[in-house]
């Protein structure tokens, strides 16, 4: 809270008057998230505000990180440690994903995939290829990673999800082996590993930069709250705006730009989660080559 202090008269010997104004700023933000239990969205942005100097993607460079290996990524700009497939878990959206992941993953794409990643490894058709024992989600998007999901969109509802992930990739990832049975070549599946992918960015897509929600030290409005508070912006209507929205402040993807422009501080990155393991289905176990 800070202090403006104003004169109630144009004679400085008159009693000045004070007046509280409330400033908010974008580093706040991650504070308003852990007031919400948005714990894993307040540590992603905590973590962007952390970095030094500021690194910020281009379209260009964002779209190259995510096709490159991730174990040839600085590692100021990838972190693994955040995003938990627990948590993730929670939300409708990943665990619907996996469910429909786990029956398609073993598409012509998936099959295709997964000969490319193993002829990396050896000659699969005469010797045993064995991928996938590992928990390190470096190594097994570089090496065991066969299909993709896109789940998330700007549809959902406004909750944890919503403020850390949006629309993210979730990724599948096989464990297993080759085997030679009567001159013909399988893979035999042991394991699917579910794991997300993402970009944390504040990369405008075209002219028009990208709203972020609006925002006070306590909360962000939900999309209802938010509809009414941009018509009443719009229709000028500034006593609704002071009543039911006082220290709400739209907030853009250009905010985050003109801090790291100011600051020199707050880094672009790559978001990688830990892993879930579960069976495969009994109709993709076995996979001819």
């Amino acid at each position: 809270m800070t202090v403006a202090t104003t004169l109630t008269s144009k004679n400085e010997s008159q009693t000045e008057k004070q007046v509280e104004v409330d400033f908010f700023h974008i580093d706040m933000i991650p504070n308003a998230m852990d007031k919400m239990n948005w714990q894993t969205a307040a540590s992603l942005m905590q973590h962007w505000f952390s970095i030094e100097p500021a690194f910020e993607f281009t379209k260009k460079t964002k779209n190259e990180l995510l096709m490159m290996d991730p174990n040839l990524i600085n590692s100021s700009q990838l972190n693994t440690d955040i995003v938990k497939m627990s948590w993730a878990m929670s939300y409708k959206q990943v665990n619907e994903g996996v469910v429909k992941l786990s029956r398609v993953w073993n598409s012509q794409n998936g099959r295709r995939e997964l000969k490319a990643k193993l002829a990396k490894l050896g000659y699969y058709q005469k010797e045993c290829i064995r991928v996938g024992y590992d928990n390190d989600v470096k190594y097994l998007e570089s090496k065991a990673q066969v299909n993709y999901l896109t789940i998330g969109g700007l549809l959902d509802s406004v909750d944890g999800w919503y403020g850390a992930m949006g629309t993210s990739t979730l990724k599948v990832c096989v464990q297993g082996f080759t085997t030679l049975e009567q001159d013909k070549c399988y893979f035999i599946v042991e394991k699917l590993g579910f794991y997300l992918k993402d970009t944390y960015d504040f990369v405008d897509e075209d002219s028009t930069s990208e709203p972020l929600g609006i925002w006070n030290k306590e909360r962000i409005l939900n999309k209802i709250e938010s509809a009414l508070y941009m018509s009443s912006y719009a229709s000028g209507l500034w006593g609704v705006l002071a009543r039911e929205f006082s220290g709400f402040v739209p907030v853009f993807n250009k905010d985050f730009r003109r801090w790291q422009g100011k600051h020199n501080s707050g880094g672009d990155f790559i978001i990688l989660s830990d892993v879930l393991w579960i069976d495969a289905l009994p109709k993709d176990r076995v996979i001819e080559l």
